[in-house]
């Protein structure tokens, strides 16, 4: 009688063991059937073998089962113990925050240099659209009886979803992070004057709308339109120097550049409650300038640039305006002398 090998004997006593079939014992095949024994489903050592492999998964699920009922807590108690009125008070000052902090950061841009007037003005519509689109969709949600179910059923729901994509697609080891690479295209200029006045129609006495609707109308020339919504904008703000300075400059440029005596009114009151008023000093010297009244032009231009930070790039742009004027100032002077 052939004496199978162990390999042989390994399997054939394996076999048998989870099917269930007797195997005649051989002497090569005993201790193969020792060892099968040794690591068959119901010993020691294959107990030992599975607590090891689940314990690191049990331990997973512990820790994001933890991490789940503190993210639901984040999500479910605001909207539980807040009443509605409060939460939307809370959401409209966060995004009053956020919009004020995004003006600031445009600011540091523009005096660091890495942001010019057109690109900070682009910047400021965009975050007041921002703002207006986030504060349109809070009231809607206040208005909504879904406004504070849908959160709760998207809360309940996410982690359920994530964990049917889990066991969908395999261990956490085998997910991989996606990135979405849509395009996000911004408004147009017109699309979001439109949706100014359409806010406007509904809340006239904003002033923060006004103005942003002054700027969107001056960056499509429209000025016009622009000097009416700066008025606006001047008078319910309690004629803020800077207003002032915005519906003087739309005034000058949709008057064809000629001077009145409305726009010097509008600069004198202007410049006498914050002489620093930067659109102003701008320009009553751009006015005396195009007049031929040089000296002058230097006056307000010097007073401007003293308003301006150290490094701030528009302080080059005034000290060439300035230097301009100043040989335009000589060249004059020695005209007259010959005359």
């Amino acid at each position: 009688m052939v004496r199978p090998d162990c390999a042989t004997a390994d399997r054939r006593c394996c076999s048998s063991r989870y099917r269930h079939k007797p195997t005649p014992p051989t002497a090569g095949s005993r201790k193969c059937i020792v060892r099968c024994r040794t690591t068959s489903p119901g010993s020691s050592a294959a107990r030992d073998n599975l607590h090891y492999r689940a314990e690191p998964m049990i331990t997973f699920w512990l820790y994001a089962g933890l991490l789940l009922v503190i993210a639901l807590a984040f999500i479910l108690v605001p909207q539980l113990r807040l009443p509605r009125g409060q939460v939307d008070v809370d959401r409209t000052r966060a995004n009053v925050g956020l919009y004020r902090e995004r003006l600031r950061d445009l600011e540091i841009q523009r005096d660091a240099g890495t942001l010019d007037a057109i690109q900070l003005e682009v910047g400021r519509v965009e975050a007041a659209r921002n703002l207006l689109d986030d504060t349109r969709i809070s009231k809607h949600a206040a208005d909504t009886p879904l406004g504070r179910t849908i959160p709760l059923i998207a809360a309940l729901s996410t982690p359920l979803l994530a964990l049917m994509l889990y066991l969908h697609w395999g261990s956490q080891d085998q997910l991989m992070l996606a990135r979405e690479h849509a395009g996000h295209s911004a408004r147009s200029i017109e699309e979001i004057t439109t949706h100014l006045e359409v806010l406007l129609g509904a809340t006239p006495d904003s002033v923060e709308g006004w103005s942003l609707l002054g700027r969107a109308y001056t960056k499509q020339e429209r000025m016009a339109d622009a000097a009416y919504a700066f008025e606006r904008a001047a008078t319910l703000a309690g004629r803020s120097s800077e207003l002032l300075g915005d519906w003087a400059q739309a005034l000058y440029f949709a008057g064809k550049r000629q001077w009145t005596p409305q726009l010097q009114a509008l600069t004198d009151e202007a410049l006498a409650n914050d002489p620093q008023e930067a659109t102003s000093l701008k320009l009553v010297g751009l006015a005396r300038f195009e007049a031929g009244r040089y000296t002058e032009a230097v006056i307000y231009w010097e007073r401007l640039a003293a308003t301006l930070p150290e490094g701030d790039p528009r302080r080059l742009t005034i000290s060439d305006e300035i230097s301009h004027a100043r040989e335009l100032t000589k060249a004059s002077t020695t005209k007259e002398m010959r005359q």
